[in-house]
C-alpha cells in the first residue's frame, strides 16, 4: 500500500470479505482444474463444468485476452503505470493480474480438453440463432453493455463509467468484452457462414455469453471505493436475464435440433425408439 490511509482500509470489512471470496474462488478453480486431470474426471458431474466453467470464462477471459495487449499499447504510448487513486504500487497488479492470467490458461486447458473428449460429439455444427424472444433478450441485453464497454475502452470511463479504469491496459479489457459481448450475440445468427468452424463458434459465442452475464457484476462488486456508478447498474440488470436467456436458448435450440443418437441405434436394429421420456439422455 502506498500510505498508511490505504494499509488500513485493507482490514475493513469490504476488503475482508472480498479477499476471502477471492481466494476461495481460486482454491475451487485449482481443486477442478486438478480434478481434470485425474482418470476419474469423466464422473465429475456435468453440471459442477458447466458453472464451474461460465464462471471461469466470465470472469478471467477478458483479463487473458485484453490484459497483455493492454500492456504492451500501454508500453508502446508510455502512458503511466499507476492506475488512479487505487492505493497499490504498480508491481502489485503485476503480480496479481499476472497469476489470474496463469489460472486463466490453466483453465482454459483442462476445461476445453475435457469438454472435447467428454463432449466433443456434439459440437460438430455452429450454435444455430434461437427463438425471436431470446434474440430479443439478447439485444436488449448484450448489445447496450457492449457498446458501453467499448465506449469506455476507447474514451475512457468519465464519470459514468467504472471507474478506476483509466490506464490504457485496463481499457483494453474494457474493449475485449465488448467485442466478446457483441460477437457472442451475432455468430448464432450468421452460423451458416461458420460452418467450417464449429467448435471456434461455440467457443467465442460460450464465452462472450459469459462475459457478458458477469462483467456488469463484477463492476458493480469492484466499484472502486464502493462507489457503483447508476449506469453500470442499469446495464447489468439487463445484461445478466438478457445474456442467460440469449446463450441458454442458443445450447437449447442446437441440441433439440440435434437427432438422438439412442433412437438412430434402435432404428438401424429395426426397433421403436423409447417415449422421449424414456430416452437416455446424451
Amino acid at each position: 500500500m502506498t500510505s498508511a490511509a490505504d494499509a488500513g482500509e485493507m482490514h475493513g470489512t469490504r476488503y475482508l470479505i472480498g479477499n476471502t471470496v477471492t481466494v476461495a474462488m481460486v482454491l475451487v478453480a485449482v481443486g477442478l482444474v486438478m480434478a481434470l486431470t485425474c482418470r476419474w474426471a469423466r464422473r465429475v458431474p456435468g453440471a459442477v463444468i458447466f458453472i464451474l466453467g461460465a464462471g471461469a470464462a466470465g470472469l478471467l477471459a477478458p483479463i487473458l485476452l485484453g490484459l497483455p495487449l493492454g500492456v504492451v499499447i500501454q508500453s508502446l504510448t508510455g502512458a503511466d503505470t499507476q492506475p488512479a487513486d487505487q492505493g497499490l504500487t504498480p508491481w502489485v497488479f503485476g503480480f496479481v493480474y499476472a497469476g489470474f492470467c496463469v489460472l486463466a490458461v490453466a483453465m482454459a486447458i483442462s476445461v476445453g480438453a475435457h469438454v472435447v473428449d467428454r463432449w466433443g460429439h456434439l459440437l460438430t455444427a455452429p450454435p444455430s440463432a434461437p427463438s425471436a424472444f431470446a434474440v430479443a433478450c439478447g439485444a436488449v441485453g448484450m448489445l447496450p453493455v457492449s457498446g458501453a464497454m467499448a465506449y469506455w475502452g476507447v474514451m475512457g470511463p468519465g464519470s459514468l463509467g467504472p471507474q478506476g479504469m483509466d490506464l490504457p491496459a485496463q481499457r483494453t479489457v474494457l474493449v475485449v468484452t465488448a467485442l466478446l459481448g457483441v460477437s457472442a450475440f451475432v455468430i448464432p445468427l450468421i452460423s451458416r457462414h461458420l460452418a467450417r468452424w464449429p467448435r471456434t463458434a461455440w467457443l467465442v459465442t460460450w464465452t462472450g455469453c459469459c462475459v457478458v452475464v458477469l462483467q456488469g457484476p463484477t463492476q458493480i462488486v469492484l466499484a472502486q471505493d464502493a462507489v457503483v456508478q447508476p449506469l453500470v447498474v442499469v446495464l447489468a440488470l439487463a445484461a445478466v436475464p438478457g445474456g442467460s436467456i440469449y446463450g441458454l436458448a442458443v445450447m437449447r435450440r442446437y441440441l433439440q435440433s440435434r437427432p438422438n443418437p439412442d433412437s438412430a441405434v434402435l432404428a438401424r436394429r429395426g426397433q421403436n425408439p423409447s417415449p422421449p421420456d424414456q430416452v437416455s439422455p446424451v
